[in-house]
This record gives structure tokens, sequence and C-alpha cells, in this order.
């Protein structure tokens, strides 16, 4: 018979603290904490499973080993998308030098941003279904073609909910610029899709 482990309580911040004194198992319990919401936002930035894999595996190797130079300025998750953002930007520069296609999946849009893939009609007709799967691809071409610049910042708001000044921590710019940011990016993509006939 497996026990499963029990979450542990302390803040992020207690967990820090000991994993600064040397506790391994008190990074363990912040990456449970957010090996999935880092996964997400770097696969939603991506595009990529196996790559959203290797550098969600890198922001958390990167955590560990700086972790005594984390100075709680900012909260943990904040630091962590940071790392993230930063990584997420140097893998698609790579890919850029290496010609890979570039691209966010919308594959589960609709289970992660509720309502914003789907059709007015409520019956799962063929004709929905299709009008639901064009919606799909133009909105993934769409963030394809938004500059980096503005697709993590509107992937870290959007997807991840985080507040205007999390967003700024973890991108490195003023607030005023991710807010500028974020209305770039919902302008182009709402051009895009008016050019695609889809609103």
């Amino acid at each position: 018979m497996v026990l499963l482990k029990e979450a542990r309580t302390e803040s992020d911040a207690d967990l820090v603290d000991q994993c600064q004194a040397g506790d391994t198992t008190a990074f363990d319990e912040l990456v449970r904490r957010y090996k999935d919401r880092v996964y997400n936002v770097v696969y939603r930035f991506l595009g990529n499973h196996e790559d959203a894999l290797d550098v969600a595996q890198e922001v958390f190797v990167r955590a560990y080993r700086g972790i005594n130079q984390y100075a709680g300025q900012a909260q943990v998750y904040t630091w962590l998308y940071a790392i993230a953002a930063n990584l997420a930007r140097n893998r698609l520069r790579d890919q850029g030098r290496k010609g890979r296609s570039l691209g966010v999946s919308l594959e589960t849009l609709e289970e992660e941003a509720p309502g914003m893939a789907r059709s007015a009609a409520t019956e799962e007709t063929p004709r929905v279904l299709a009008q639901r799967e064009e919606l799909n691809r133009a909105l993934e071409d769409c963030l394809e073609a938004l500059p980096e610049i503005y697709r993590l910042p509107f992937v870290l708001r959007v997807f991840e909910g985080l507040r205007y000044e999390e967003i700024s921590a973890s991108v490195d710019c003023p607030e005023g610029t991710v807010k500028s940011r974020l209305n770039q990016a919902r302008k182009r993509l709402g051009e895009c899709l008016k050019l695609r006939g889809m609103i």
C-alpha cells in the first residue's frame, strides 16, 4: 500500500527559509505547489509539450541553485514566473535561430479559459463544432503572430490571472508598460481576428 504524502502547510516564505537552511524537502513542496502553473504558462508561451517540460524543469533547477539569493522582495510564484519568462524567451530565440516554428497551442483553450472559444450556440452540431475549430485555429494563428513582448504579458494575465504588479516583476518592466503591452496585445488580436472574419 502506497501512502500519499500530505501537503505541507507552511507559507512560501517559511519554505524558502527552510530551503536556505538546507531542507531539500521544503523545496520539494515549492515544486509541488507551483510545477503545474509554471508548466502551463511555459506551454502557452511555447506551444510545445516537450519544450515546455524541458523549460519548466529548468525553471526549478535554476530556482534551486538560486534559492540562497532569493531575498523575498517578490512572491515566490512571481520569482518563478520571472525565471520561466527568461527561459521561455531564450528558448524562443534558440528556436528562431534554428528555424523552428513558434506558436501557442490552443487545444485546451476551452478547459483553461471557458467561453473564450465557445460558439454562441449551445447545441453540439457538426456546424457548431466546425465553427469552434475554425475559431480555435484563428486564435492560435493570431497568438502565434503576436510578438513575444505582447504575448507573455497576455498569457500571464489572461491564462494565469496575474495582477499587473506580478506581471511587471515577472517580465521585468514597469506596470505602465505591462498595461500598454496588454492593450496592444488585445488590439492586435482583435485586428487579426477581424481580418479573418471571426469577429
